[in-house]
């Protein structure tokens, strides 16, 4: 690729030579071929810059370097977007043979589209259907009447259960379970008011499925329920972190952030661009709204409203929660004081009892 299309791609300003070859892309510290692309974008990489053996760069508006000071400089606007571009254009993705794998058991009704591979050792039900290019690793399971659409990659260890749909461009990283069945018991242990030694647990079965959208990506180890009757979703865009767990008749709106070991219980609503972060627990039946932000750690027992920010346990407005902790801060000079207040209490009552 050369250094005149990557200016383009990344709509950068291109100063020195454009037909330099480049195939991979590097930390400047990194930079040993002639064909490497050192990446630049942050103070720290511009520093190790110095050093650097590489002939073509790409550099940040924010954090430019001399002009000449290498055969090739792009300059990017935004720095992040500019990681998002490059590392795209330079991914090669896993290597893996187009087609079925000798190992793969794959059943005889089942449709795959031009160019799909199915790794070793991976199973699909009977009726699936996978969309075209979609690549499936080794010890992948897919039940039956599962569509995955085109351009997929679902990584090793993946199961996906019976009648789950996953939309185009989804990307399933490793040991991740889509369509696992839903805790839900009768009767409600969460909100019975009355336990006794004879009560008894019956299953509420699983019956529904899991519906993901376009350009959503979950990450390793995260498990999703199969709604009770309908569909636990996912919707385009929607971005989950490692080990998250998403309960079952959960609704997720588009384009949100899911960060690591985050827990949505059951029957939850998220609205859209919502970001939550990592590590905190939501309680079920909630709703969230369009464009909150969940703060890392939070316990949310209640709901949020569109546009706010909740964090702390139990989870209130960030406002409060920053005032909450800001006094609670102050407990031990508040309690020295009383403490020292009856103290002198205690003597004046000593002094007028002696009258």
């Amino acid at each position: 690729m050369r250094t005149k299309d990557i200016a383009e791609a990344l709509a950068g300003r291109l100063d020195g030579d454009g037909a330099i070859e480049v195939d991979r892309l590097v930390h400047p510290a990194r930079a040993e071929r002639a064909t490497d692309l050192a990446l630049a974008v942050s103070a720290n990489a511009l520093t190790a810059l110095a050093g650097s053996k590489a002939q073509a760069v790409v550099v940040s508006a924010e954090h430019p370097v001399p002009s000449g000071s290498f055969r090739a400089v792009i300059t990017a606007g935004d720095a992040r977007m500019a990681l998002a571009k490059l590392t795209a254009l330079f991914d090669r993705g896993p290597s893996q043979d187009k087609g079925v794998h000798p190992t793969a058991i794959v059943a005889p009704d089942v449709a795959l589209g031009s160019g799909v591979s199915i790794g070793p050792y991976s199973t699909v039900g009977a009726r699936s259907r996978i969309g075209t290019d979609t690549v499936v690793m080794p010890h992948v399971t897919i039940g039956a009447d599962v569509m995955i659409g085109a351009k997929g990659l679902i990584h090793a260890g993946v199961r996906v259960g019976d009648r789950c749909v996953i939309g185009d461009r989804v990307i399933v990283h490793p040991n991740t379970v889509i369509g696992s069945d839903g805790f839900s018991f009768a009767p409600d242990m969460m909100s019975a008011a009355v336990f006794s030694a004879d009560i008894k647990l019956s299953r509420v079965y699983s019956l529904g499925n899991v519906v993901i959208g376009d350009d959503v990506e979950i990450g390793a180890g995260s498990t999703i329920d199969r709604a009770t009757l309908e569909s636990t979703r996912i919707g385009n865009g929607t971005k989950i972190d490692n080990h998250v767990h998403i309960g079952h008749n959960v609704r997720i709106g588009e384009s949100c952030l899911v960060c690591g070991k985050v827990g949505i219980s059951g029957s939850v609503t998220v609205g859209n661009r919502v970001r939550i972060g990592g590590g905190a627990g939501i309680g079920d039946h909630l709703e969230i709204g369009d464009e909150a932000v969940v703060g890392a750690g939070s316990g949310v027992g209640s709901n949020v409203a569109p546009g706010t920010m909740v964090s702390g346990h139990p989870a209130v407005l960030h406002h409060r929660a920053l005032e909450r902790y800001h006094y609670a801060s102050r407990q031990k000079r508040l309690h020295e004081k009383v403490a020292s207040m009856a103290s002198r209490l205690d003597a004046m009552e000593e002094q007028i009892n002696k009258k």
